[in-house]
C-alpha cells in the first residue's frame, strides 16, 4: 500500500512539473465579483485577477487599464443576475512578455 501511494505521488509530481514547462511564464487566475452591472462586475473581477498575479501591477492597471509586461489571453466571464445585482465569475491567463 505504501509503495503504491509513493508511486502515485511521484507520478503526480512528474505530471505537474511537465505541465509547468509547457506553460512557462503563464499563470491562469480566476475571480468572482458582484456589482450593479455586468460591465462593472467584470471590471472588478479582472482587477482582482490582476492583484492576484502581482500587487505591483495594480497601480498601473488602475491608471491605464493595461497589465504592463503581460499579455492577457483567454479572458472569459460567466455573469448572472443576483438579487438586483450581477455576479460575474471571471478567468484569464497572464503570460509574461
Amino acid at each position: 500500500m505504501k509503495k503504491s501511494v509513493l508511486m502515485c505521488a511521484a507520478l503526480a509530481a512528474a505530471m505537474s512539473f511537465g505541465a509547468g514547462v509547457a506553460n512557462a511564464g503563464c499563470v491562469t487566475k480566476g475571480a468572482v465579483a458582484t456589482s450593479s452591472s455586468a460591465d462593472s462586475a467584470k471590471w472588478y473581477a479582472f482587477e482582482t485577477m490582476v492583484q492576484s498575479v502581482s500587487w505591483g501591477l495594480w497601480p498601473g492597471f488602475l491608471a491605464t487599464g493595461n497589465v504592463e509586461g503581460y499579455k492577457v489571453v483567454n479572458k472569459r466571464y460567466n455573469c448572472r443576475p443576483d438579487g438586483g445585482m450581477v455576479t460575474c465569475h471571471g478567468r484569464a491567463t497572464f503570460c509574461k512578455r
